[in-house]
């Protein structure tokens, strides 16, 4: 790591960009996942979870070197991509009636019922209960509605 552009790099950080490429010294800040990451041990693909962050959770940083960064968050510590970190704080979920937040911080509709028993637009999936789901992930869809009874 060059002195001069660790410099550079934690003053861009701190203007608000990614930390994709940037290696922040060792300044303790705050930032905020940008999607589902897996939180490991060492600073590898492949190395052991230590947890799973949904997007838009907030992580105190510590330093990032060679595309990974040292964080730690909800009493756990480990490294996560710097790809996926940002300064800004997350913008609110947009929301339109009876829905959920996603473990990808992603706001869903909740399963509803038609009419005319035909899918509406962004169904994944018809729950046993005549309900359509509009799930992002099959894990837990229709969990409330008897299960899945078809996949779209």
């Amino acid at each position: 790591m060059r002195v001069g552009l660790v410099g550079i790099c934690l003053a861009s950080f701190l203007a608000g960009g990614s930390l994709s490429g940037q290696q922040p010294s060792s300044a303790d800040t705050i930032a905020y996942t940008t999607a589902l990451v897996t939180l490991r041990d060492r600073p590898f693909v492949n190395a052991q979870a230590v947890a799973r962050l949904p997007a838009r959770s907030p992580v105190r940083l510590y330093t990032c070197s060679e595309g990974w960064c040292s964080v730690s968050s909800r009493g756990r510590a480990g490294y996560v991509l710097s790809e996926y970190l940002t300064r800004e704080t997350p913008a609110p979920v947009a929301q339109t009636g009876r829905g959920y937040v996603n473990s990808q911080g992603q706001w869903v509709p909740s399963p509803t019922r038609t009419p005319d028993n035909q899918p509406p637009a962004g169904a994944t999936a018809q729950c046993r209960d005549g309900t359509y789901s509009f799930s992002q992930s099959r894990r837990g869809t229709c969990s409330h509605h008897g299960g899945v009874a078809r996949w779209l």
